[in-house]
């Protein structure tokens, strides 16, 4: 793994206090600490990336890797003619990957990871030398980030050449071309030799499902459902398994029908995509459909919880508006606020009907309208008021979905 090269980036000339003076000094510290800073940059891939903390599906030559690509993107940063080594360890890394079988998506996710933690490097050298305001940064940050995507692309595509010519067991192939179908950035000719070697239409109706097994009993199952109808592909991701479904004519229910979650098992399910370019996107959607599960069991279709789905697709934005709405809930006792959140919930259910969710909680109407009022009373927030109420749901929606840390501003939101 390596960080991205910024060729022709520093110009020595220039006062060491511009930004450009500041980006040649942090690479030089981090240069100057080698083993210490691999190290640093490995601790991070493997807390970031599961595949690559297990001890059996990490790669052996990992720590040689990431310090040989951080020495030369460091080294490419402060001398252009540098560039050449980065780019022909690029090509091989993605070769080598791609012949060791490695998943594409886990490779670039530790990729991304590695250049994220050199460039948190360069502002802490930066920060700890005092030399400059690191914020001056931001000024190099635009062409460092172009030059990681750039070498991210060049990977990807040395991968795609081997999954495309080199794997020789059919089903090896198709794994990997599995792997990189459902990653962004697909050239149209390989899709369209994909769909050959897949035997799928390249315009077909596709939907595709995560299933995500949660420790300590949760276990991906071997081989793939069986849904008459519907062809379904699989490709395993640590922890996970990705299933695609070649729908044809049929309705996403039938696919769903055939999937059943087992003990501590949770299904996300994507809405049906037209075309094998869309299955990235629907990767995506069905990884934000599995978020949304509260319990061990649940298939979760995004279709049916989109606003769970913007919910857990900004965590940060959610917390926020849960901190903001609910802080003073948790002046309460927890039996008293447990209470009151379920009576909102219940009555939120059933329609905004207190007899409705009366009869749900075993308790007169009369009971669930004042704790209603108590619940204006403490929030401040008017149930009759169509805004209001819209921001109550979404912040209780918040509160169950990521936990009460974010209503207390202790889950990382960072606002206060």
């Amino acid at each position: 793994m390596h960080t991205s090269p910024v060729a022709g980036l520093v110009d020595t000339s220039l006062a060491d206090m511009s930004p450009l003076g500041l980006f040649d000094h942090a690479c030089r510290r981090l240069l100057e600490r080698g083993q210490e800073f691999t190290d640093t940059v490995l601790h991070k891939i493997r807390t970031e990336v599961p595949y690559y903390a297990d001890p059996v599906l990490a790669p052996s030559d990992l720590r040689r890797s990431v310090d040989t690509g951080i020495r030369h993107a460091l080294e490419a940063a402060l001398d252009p003619g540098r560039i050449v080594d980065v780019e022909r360890y690029t090509r091989e890394l993605g070769i080598r990957r791609a012949e060791e079988g490695r998943p594409l998506d886990e490779v670039l996710h530790a990729y991304r990871v590695a250049g994220s933690e050199c460039w948190s490097g360069v502002v802490s050298a930066v920060e700890r030398d005092g030399i400059g305001d690191a914020r001056q940064l931001v000024h190099v940050a635009e062409v460092v980030w172009k030059h990681n995507d750039r070498d991210a692309v060049m990977l990807a595509d040395a991968y795609r050449q081997v999954a495309k010519g080199v794997a020789s067991r059919h089903t090896e192939r198709v794994r990997l071309i599995l792997a990189a179908l459902l990653e962004t950035q697909n050239e149209p000719a390989f899709t369209r030799d994909a769909a050959t070697i897949l035997d799928l239409p390249i315009d077909g109706r596709f939907a595709v499902a995560v299933v995500r097994a949660m420790p300590p009993y949760g276990h991906v199952p071997d081989g793939v459902p069986d849904v008459r109808g519907v062809r379904i592909l699989r490709q395993t991701r640590g922890p996970r398994d990705v299933l695609v479904a070649h729908l044809g004519d049929l309705p996403l229910d039938a696919f769903v029908s055939g999937l059943v979650p087992g003990p501590g098992l949770r299904i996300g399910i994507s809405p049906v995509v037209q075309g094998l370019d869309s299955l990235p996107r629907a990767r995506d959607m069905a990884d934000l459909a599995v978020d949304t599960c509260r319990f061990d069991g649940e298939i979760a279709r995004l279709d049916s919880r989109l606003p769970d789905g913007l919910l857990v697709s900004r965590p940060d934005l959610s917390a926020a508006l849960a901190h903001q709405v609910l802080r003073p809930m948790y002046d309460l006792e927890p039996a008293d606020r447990d209470t009151l959140f379920d009576t909102l919930r219940i009555w939120i259910e059933n329609g905004g009907s207190a007899a409705h969710a009366a009869r749900h909680m075993y308790c007169h109407r009369n009971t669930v309208l004042n704790r209603l009022r108590r619940f204006e009373q403490i929030t401040g927030m008017v149930l009759s008021r169509p805004r209001d109420l819209v921001q109550l749901t979404l912040a209780l929606d918040a509160h169950l979905l990521l936990g009460p840390a974010v209503a207390l501003g202790t889950g990382g939101a960072g606002y206060e």
